[in-house]
């Protein structure tokens, strides 16, 4: 029997058929998860029951009644942000028209060095530390190729060498 989670809520309310019972107490002493499911829905079921019964509220409110009519305050509210946002902008305009001009000149001296220069040169920085880690890397490789080159040609003298002496006493022999 596979899990089924409508025939587990059936049995744990007592409305599961009894031919299928046994079948699903086998399938409850065999699957942990099934068990843990029956005795959570046992569990809920036990606290429902010690709830006292209550009726639900013989009237509901709805929109239209008088207690959600709002006050004449807040009729005002809309009105009241238009004006303040009025007198805000009438205080902006007269700040900014009664403020003193103040003139600047900016003076470019010859001891600035321009930006361009500045990024000209970090980057011909960055160039150079590449190019040195670069060729660092390079020789990094070629020392390890020319090491394993090494390697590899050991073992093929060693290779030759065993032929060789593998061929002489064959020769011997016959």
């Amino acid at each position: 029997m596979t899990c089924n989670t409508d025939l587990l809520r059936d049995y744990a309310f007592d409305e599961l058929p009894l031919s299928d019972r046994p079948a699903m107490q086998r399938h409850i002493s065999e699957c942990a998860d099934c068990a843990a499911e029956l005795d959570q829905l046992r569990l809920t079921t036990a606290a429902l029951r010690v709830l006292p019964d209550q009726e639900p509220p013989q009237r509901i409110a709805f929109v239209s009644d008088k207690v959600f009519v709002p006050s004449r305050l807040w009729n005002w509210a809309p009105w009241l942000g238009f004006a303040s946002a009025g007198v805000m902008a009438a205080a902006l305009v007269f700040t900014v028209a009664h403020r003193p001009v103040e003139i600047r000149t900016v003076v470019q001296t010859a001891a600035f060095q321009p930006v361009d220069d500045i990024v000209k040169k970090a980057v011909q920085q960055v160039r150079e530390e590449d190019a040195q880690l670069f060729t660092a890397a390079l020789k990094a490789s070629e020392t390890k190729h020319e090491r394993e080159h090494q390697i590899l040609m050991d073992a093929v003298a060693m290779f030759q060498q065993s032929n060789n002496t593998r061929a002489i006493t064959e020769a011997a022999g016959q």
